[in-house]
């Protein structure tokens, strides 16, 4: 069985069905083509997905461990400041409903 390309392949599929020009024979000829191009656009993304795996893999591998190393001596985060110097007052539990 060889593998052809896609005018080979269109060019094997109208020696088949020379001048038959029926609405099947035609959806037939349709669908291979499109299929073909959808192949050919699917197939042609050269993007190395092994080596980008094992990039990302070694990444987060790194920052996992590194979380267990950092040093104490880094600061926290920063506390938001307090907009109002004035404590909230307090609620009670009958504050929260109101009969209406």
């Amino acid at each position: 069985m060889a593998v052809l390309g896609k005018e080979q392949f269109l060019d094997s599929i109208k020696t088949m069905l020379k001048d038959n020009t029926s609405d099947e024979a035609l959806k037939f000829l349709e669908d291979a083509s499109d299929t073909i191009g959808d192949y050919e656009e699917r197939t042609k993304d050269s993007t190395s997905w092994k080596k980008k795996y094992e990039e990302n893999d070694a990444e987060w591998r790194k920052k996992y461990r590194d979380r267990f190393f950092k040093s104490e001596d880094k600061q926290e985060p920063d506390e938001p400041e307090d907009l109002d110097d004035e404590k909230p007052k307090k609620l009670e539990f009958s504050d929260l409903f109101k009969e209406g």
